[in-house]
């Protein structure tokens, strides 16, 4: 990882000096980046953080000391890199998150320190769509995405409607630089019980106290959870949760299956909040069905 990002780091800017692993004011990044002279928008340079098996450091301090020293930071994940290149879209650059911090504002213009104070959190509610408004808009022929939800940074669950008026839940993620896959299958009314039941699974299995010690797990690939839809007369479609090594700290893989001639399948790393993300997916599913038959 740290190799790779180097590379790429190199490749991007030639003028820079690039080292592994050096000391940087009392911390030591996986890869530094040093520009000849500080550049818009990363400042003297970029301090890359590629994070593997150490979960425990604190990135809120380091980041905040990169900055403080007019360094960017890319905090990098493994979902970040593919076999030969990383997405470094992430970069956290000094401009504009080195400002000055809240306090000691005195000096600066009123709007200054007005656009600088505490705000109120903002207040988010959902809307229902209408059947009315839903059924106002020809979408015959097209593939229409009736709503998505996120279950890690770069991968999502959806639903769909096709072409030819079917349903269909989906997983998709990010494969590389500007690459994406997806799997696709039917559903019936019958199958949101079920994706709430998995959810369910997820929310006490995989990140709660139902979730089993890596004693009573299988060496590999320990499953969590497993639920048949009800696919269509020719596929067979399920959903899977599973530790892939429950020794370690690879955290839980979610895999939609599709079986017509050939087992086709798509394995998904996802994140606690995937659970709650599902359980709304299965929400907006059935309402989806009701506008369906209405």
């Amino acid at each position: 990882m740290k190799a790779i990002a180097y590379a790429r780091l190199e490749n991007e800017h030639p003028e820079a000096t690039i080292e592994l692993e050096s000391n940087l004011k009392g911390r030591i990044p996986d890869v530094l980046l040093e520009f000849p002279e500080p550049c818009d928008p990363y400042g003297k340079g970029i301090a890359v953080e590629a994070q593997y098996r150490n979960k425990g450091k604190d990135k809120e301090a380091v980041v905040e000391h990169y900055l403080d020293l007019e360094y960017s930071v890319a905090w990098l994940e493994e979902d970040d890199f593919t076999t030969h290149d990383v997405d470094l879209s992430s970069i956290l650059s000094v401009w504009p998150y080195a400002l000055p911090d809240r306090y000691g504002t005195e000096g600066y213009p009123d709007v200054t320190r007005w656009l600088r104070q505490e705000k109120s959190p903002t207040v988010e509610v959902e809307v229902p769509i209408p059947a009315d408004y839903w059924m106002s808009f020809d979408k015959s022929g097209e593939w229409v995405t009736i709503a998505e939800k996120s279950i890690k940074r770069r991968g999502s669950a959806r639903i769909s409607r096709t072409p030819d008026g079917h349903l269909t839940f989906s997983l998709g993620k990010a494969k590389g630089w500007g690459k994406s896959e997806s799997l696709s299958v039917q559903v019936v009314p019958n199958d949101v019980v079920k994706l709430r039941s998995f959810a369910d699974d997820l929310d006490q299995k995989a990140f709660g106290e139902a979730r089993p010690s890596p004693e009573e797990c299988d060496p590999e690939w320990h499953e969590l959870s497993k639920k048949w839809f009800s696919g269509s007369p020719t596929v067979t479609a399920w959903i899977t949760a599973a530790l892939p090594d429950p020794h370690g700290d690879s955290g839980v893989v979610v895999t939609l299956w599709k079986k017509k001639e050939e087992t086709e399948y798509l394995p998904v790393g996802i994140q606690p909040y995937a659970a709650d993300n599902l359980r709304d997916l299965a929400d907006l599913l059935e309402r989806a069905f009701e506008i369906e038959r209405n």
